[in-house]
């Protein structure tokens, strides 16, 4: 007799095992289903011959969600489809879902309402955290559904996946006022070092400060005064700050004009021979020393002073409170954007000097800024309208 085909079941009772056993073959080997009674075999039975039927049957696996999460990770990184900087920053968006009850559960076994009860239950994080963590879960479904682990992507039938709002509040913007980069300014000016000429460059030009301090003698051109921004640093595997090869986004990717209140800074460069423009004992810069020195400078300008308290070291010993400064280097970006917005700048230009990848971003960055114009640009069509009629 020869061996059954794919597709083909019988169904009997087990007396040992005293329950219904249906039986069906699939590439030669025979495969089992159990059940309380004979129309729930049957009932699965018929679900399994309806996969093989339409090529959606899959073997049982033993590949839990993070394992597949560990093989996308991997493979992406080794095959160079992502910088060391992005496998960091995936390592990272793992460690929350290895945190959750699905993450070593059998990929075959998670069902979308499990997916749904993790995702709220990260709600605290932000929209762009719990949007990262969705999509990886998504991309492991992905990847089973290749490797014929699962026969389907919840995320592929719309509205069985629910992807909640974090309940963070939104990032507001965060600017120096008129008054306080006076007072930043006038405490740059009483002193120099190595960090000085980054922070001018970052408040008066807009840039991250990772553009900036990846920035070579080669981008800065002053025969055109024009300054291209292509890198910014990055950290490697091991966490350690490198120049990368591109700028954070593919819009990033830019030329700024080399204006007056950085030309003195530029013409630098023309005799600078490392790596980089912006270096300390000939070594990179970090960001973080440049936040912290950023820190001091404003804590000497009294600027957003907030007090804290220094850790004792013995129990005898009382604690001290010392002042800091409430601000971070990001603000000096923003403070370029509010400025140029005050001067009446269009968000259009805006938007491309920042290195936004549209203007939405702009316009939704800096809504609370643009608002506070609309009065004005209201009295200006008023007064055109009144000429006209």
């Amino acid at each position: 007799m020869g061996k059954r085909g794919n597709g083909e079941g019988s169904i009997v009772y087990h007396k040992t095992l005293k329950r219904w056993m249906g039986s069906y073959t699939y590439n030669g080997k025979r495969k089992s289903v159990y059940g309380k009674t004979r129309a729930e075999v049957k009932d699965k039975l018929n679900k399994e011959l309806v996969n093989i039927t339409e090529n959606k049957y899959v073997d049982k696996s033993d590949f839990t969600l993070i394992d597949i999460i560990n093989m996308n990770i991997e493979e992406q990184f080794k095959t160079n489809k992502i910088s060391e900087a992005t496998y960091n920053r995936k390592i990272n968006t793992k460690e929350i879902i290895e945190k959750s009850n699905i993450a070593n559960m059998k990929i075959q076994k998670i069902s979308p309402a499990n997916i749904n009860v993790f995702l709220v239950s990260i709600s605290n994080y932000s929209n762009s955290v719990i949007s990262k963590v969705s999509q990886m879960i998504r991309c492991a479904f992905d990847k089973a559904l290749i490797l014929n682990i699962v026969n389907n992507n919840p995320y592929s039938i719309k509205g069985l996946i629910n992807i909640p709002k974090s309940s963070k509040e939104d990032k507001k913007v965060d600017a120096l006022t008129v008054d306080e980069q006076k007072l930043f300014i006038k405490e740059l000016e009483k002193g120099y070092d190595e960090y000085t000429d980054v922070l001018y460059m970052a408040i008066y030009t807009g840039m991250r400060i990772g553009e900036i301090l990846a920035l070579s003698p080669n981008d800065i051109d002053l025969n055109n005064n024009i300054i291209h921004i292509n890198k910014t640093l990055t950290r490697d595997k091991y966490d350690k700050y490198i120049v990368g090869t591109t700028t954070k986004t593919y819009a990033g990717t830019r030329d700024i004009p080399i204006t007056d209140l950085i030309m003195n800074i530029c013409i630098k460069s023309s005799i600078c021979k490392n790596e980089t423009f912006f270096t300390s004992n000939n070594k990179i810069i970090t960001p973080c020393t440049i936040n912290a020195h950023f820190k001091r400078i404003c804590k000497n300008a009294q600027i957003r002073i907030i007090n804290t308290k220094k850790k004792k070291h013995k129990e005898d010993e009382k604690s001290v409170n010392l002042k800091s400064s409430n601000v971070n280097t990001h603000m000096l970006r923003h403070t370029y954007a509010t400025r140029c917005i005050e001067a009446g700048m269009s968000a259009v230009v805006l938007s491309r000097l920042l290195g936004h990848a549209d203007i939405e971003t702009t316009l939704n960055t800096y809504t609370s800024v643009f608002n506070k114009f609309k009065d004005n640009e209201i009295q200006k069509y008023l007064n055109y309208i009144s000429q006209l009629l």
